[in-house]
């Protein structure tokens, strides 16, 4: 319970990362708006509400969040490294509707 509610605090106030998340995908660039953790080493064929709605990306230390443009890790695909990526490269902003976690 406790987690779900700082969960929705961080989504809602665009604060940290959520607690657990190796992965954070954001709706606005600059880490702002809708929010999605993902843990490390999970797959989501859909993105549900932020399906091609990604504007900005955090993947922690010893992380790398592959993208997708379909669902279903079909499409086009690119590698987000460890880090902030406030912002996503040309071609990608608004288009991703799949990821895959990986973690070491």
């Amino acid at each position: 319970m406790i987690r779900a509610i700082l969960a929705f605090v961080c989504t809602t106030l665009g604060a940290a990362p959520a607690l657990g998340a190796a992965c954070e995908v954001f709706e606005h660039k600059n880490f702002t708006g809708e929010s999605m953790a993902i843990e490390g080493n999970q797959s989501l064929p859909r993105l549900g509400t932020l399906n091609d709605r990604v504007s900005s990306i955090k993947v922690a230390p010893r992380c790398l969040l592959v993208a997708y443009a379909d669902e279903n890790y079909r499409g086009a695909a690119t590698t987000f490294s460890q880090g902030e990526h406030a912002s996503l490269p040309h071609g990608w902003d608004d288009e991703i509707s799949s990821l895959r976690c990986n973690c070491k």
